[in-house]
């Protein structure tokens, strides 16, 4: 599915709950590589340490309120990076992980690739836990090679990452990501849609990453699609470009560049 405008009312009070996406105003903000210098950090709440589209504006509370997490439930975030969302699900009492190359270096994983921009370290997320009182464990690894047990894991989360790699490697990261569900486990996945970039614009990547065939991204892979919608789905036969164009004043773009955001959940079968 592609996110529609005016956003839900929940989504709007969710967002203004926790300070989503981008952290909460307050008076004399630093830039957000200096926040946790700040005297008072936990000032910005638990979105505030990350830069991030605006399409997580939409993103984040269709993820928290599609995964219907509740205490207890064993939770894996991929490239959940600095982002809120992991320390909002264990404040309220999940078990969870995030695994994350880009505390090692690969900062192909969030905005800012290759800057000053990109802030995940074990030492910053390890700050985060002890400011917010949770205690997310993060792996620095791929989560091809995590390592974790298989089939241990409730629900999975995987936000707009995998349009920054290619296509072998994105469906490897799915394909992991479904030996860590459990029978019945969802995979709650956001996938960027350019529209500077083909089947839309001439070009066939920009700065970000480039649009996945999502037909080609799942297929094969041992996922029943639980929650989306094909004709939003890029590369599904039910997709069409000049329709979406149409449909735009009435769908979710961020005002900051040219990208929705395609969202499904996806099941490991019983």
């Amino acid at each position: 599915m592609l996110a529609k405008v005016p956003l839900p009312a929940e989504y709007a009070a969710w967002n203004s709950k926790w300070g989503a996406p981008s952290g909460r105003r307050v008076e004399r903000p630093l830039m957000v590589q200096h926040r946790l210098d700040d005297p008072d950090p936990g000032r910005y709440g638990p979105f505030g340490f990350q830069y991030v589209s605006e399409t997580r504006r939409f993103e984040y509370p269709w993820a928290y309120f599609g995964a219907a997490a509740v205490p207890g439930m064993r939770i894996l975030d991929v490239g959940g990076g600095l982002g809120g969302l992991q320390f909002v699900l264990s404040m309220e009492g999940a078990d969870v992980v995030n695994v994350d190359p880009a505390a090692q270096g690969d900062s192909r994983w969030s905005l800012g690739q290759g800057s000053a921009a990109h802030l995940l370290t074990e030492a910053s997320h390890a700050q985060l836990n002890k400011l917010f009182g949770t205690s997310v464990l993060l792996i620095p690894q791929p989560v091809q090679d995590c390592g974790l047990a298989g089939g241990s894991f409730e629900r999975a989360f995987c936000l707009s990452v995998l349009e920054h790699m290619d296509l072998a490697e994105a469906r490897a990261m799915l394909e992991a990501i479904r030996g860590l569900l459990a029978p019945g486990g969802l995979c709650l996945l956001t996938v960027d849609l350019f529209l500077d970039v083909r089947p839309f614009g001439l070009r066939p990547a920009n700065f970000w990453g480039t649009n996945h065939d999502m037909h080609k991204l799942l297929d094969g892979l041992g996922f029943d699609l639980a929650g989306g919608d094909a004709r939003e789905l890029l590369g599904f036969p039910e997709f069409d470009p000049g329709d979406i164009i149409a449909r735009l004043p009435s769908l979710f773009v961020s005002p900051i560049s040219p990208c929705m955001s395609q969202a499904v959940i996806l099941r490991r079968p019983r």
